[in-house]
């Protein structure tokens, strides 16, 4: 009997770790076709000057600005994704969600394009300008 409540509770166990696996897994391809769909509608507002890249890693509508709905909903479901992912980061490294949206933040701010906002460790928002080295390259 009580391998019988050994192999049922392992049986159990095993049938909903393989789906969360599994769904984990999916639940990751779908955030980055879904990052990837968004990022194109993305960079138009980021070069038109609606949204920026905060310093906590996530865009952020820039004041006075007013967005359309459907743009609103766009920057809303990838500050979701990238949520969700620095979650997921942060388990993994035994950080916190905090802490990889900042150390992303800085990465993102590093290549941001010339003419798009990013918001300083001082909270002042700033263009990016292109950096020194790519400013002398010319051909």
């Amino acid at each position: 009997m009580k391998k019988f409540l050994a192999l049922s509770v392992a049986a159990f166990a095993l049938a909903f770790a393989v789906p969360q696996a599994l769904s984990a897994a999916d639940d990751a391809a779908t955030i980055k076709k879904n990052m990837a769909e968004r990022k194109p509608k993305i960079e138009v507002l980021k070069k038109a000057g609606s949204i920026g890249e905060n310093k906590t890693g996530y865009l952020e509508v820039m004041k006075d600005v007013k967005l359309e709905d459907a743009d609103n909903k766009l920057v809303e479901a990838e500050n979701k994704d990238r949520k969700t992912v620095y979650s997921a980061i942060a388990k993994k490294e035994g950080s916190t969600v905090d802490k990889v949206g900042e150390l992303r933040a800085k990465t993102i701010h590093a290549n941001a394009k010339e003419g798009e906002y990013i918001q300083g460790e001082d909270d002042k928002w700033i263009k990016a300008s292109k950096p020194a080295e790519k400013k002398d390259e010319k051909k």
